[in-house]
């Protein structure tokens, strides 16, 4: 790496627990490969679920300060590490088919309040007004890894696991690098393969940091989707079919027993989980008329997607 960046380990899981094993694993690997990093076992911070207040909206439309929660516990030192990373390895463990609900708490709380597009045209609508620019820490690259932990040894078992973990990045539009669904934790005859396979998400997420956006392949087991590597999709009683992680569509193909799902270029680079469709979400937002430069925004943040 070019300088020294920081990798930030999130562990939703038990101290002690499959969560946590894998995370090491996966840190410690990513030390190797250069890294200075961090992890946080946050089950033992205390984190509130959002009240829908929308305090940190108006913070953000404010054009001073920065965007904070108005709630007080352990929420905000929490954001800070994970804006100040520069990449983010993410453990949780499947409760009822889904990620824990610490990680949602924390989930509900930072994304509405760290929209990317909606932080950019804020930033540059604050340069145009003489506003305080926002943390830059908000504006900058993050990559992600995630890491699903269930203990059953079947797959349908820990169906929303890792669709649940892509809320975690969407909203900073966090560029995924891997993704592990490492269920059947418990199975003595898992583990070394588990570990194994976290070690390699460690190493990749150091290699990819001085990667641009567009050079950073998928090398984790392949989903239906292109874009977020999801196995799931919703129906509506034609061939049109759509990620319900990305909101894309695509055509269902069925060849004998086979299914397979085709997705346009175009549909594709509408993903919530692409620059591009953060960037359409302002416009359905109905934010496009609160910017007088709207459209030289918009150019100027789509020259830089290769770098968001």
């Amino acid at each position: 790496m070019s300088e020294t960046k920081k990798v930030l380990g999130l562990n939703f899981g038990r101290a002690n627990g499959n969560c946590k094993k894998f995370l090491n694993a996966a840190m410690e690997a990513a030390k190797a490969a250069g890294a200075e990093t961090e992890i946080i076992d946050a089950m033992k911070l205390d984190i509130k679920h959002c009240i829908g207040c929308g305090a940190c909206s108006r913070m953000l439309q404010s054009g001073k300060g920065q965007i904070r929660c108005i709630q007080k516990d352990d929420y905000e030192a929490l954001s800070d590490a994970v804006l100040a990373a520069d990449a983010i390895i993410v453990a949780a463990p499947v409760y009822v088919l889904a990620p824990t609900g610490q990680m949602k708490n924390f989930i509900d709380r930072f994304g509405p309040a760290h929209d990317k597009a909606y932080m950019l045209f804020e930033n540059e609508l604050r340069k145009d007004t003489g506003g305080e620019e926002l943390n830059p820490d908000c504006l900058k690259r993050h990559l992600v890894s995630y890491i699903s932990v269930g203990g059953a040894t079947t797959p349908h078992w820990v169906s929303y696991g890792i669709p649940g973990m892509n809320l975690f990045g969407m909203s900073l539009n966090m560029k995924v690098v891997d993704q592990l669904d490492a269920y059947g934790s418990y199975v003595p005859d898992n583990q070394a393969r588990l570990i194994e396979q976290s070690k390699r998400i460690g190493t990749r997420i150091v290699e990819s940091l001085d990667k641009k956006t567009s050079e950073i392949t998928w090398e984790s087991e392949p989903g239906v989707c292109p874009v977020c590597h999801c196995k799931e999709m919703t129906l509506n009683g034609t061939t049109t079919v759509c990620c319900p992680v990305c909101g894309i569509y695509g055509t269902l193909k069925v060849d004998g027993e086979k299914v397979s799902v085709e997705f346009s270029k175009e549909e594709q680079d509408r993903s919530r989980l692409k620059f591009t469709g953060v960037l359409e979400h302002q416009v359905e937002q109905g934010r496009k008329n609160r910017y007088p430069r709207f459209d030289e925004y918009v150019a100027k943040f789509r020259a830089m997607q290769d770098e968001m």
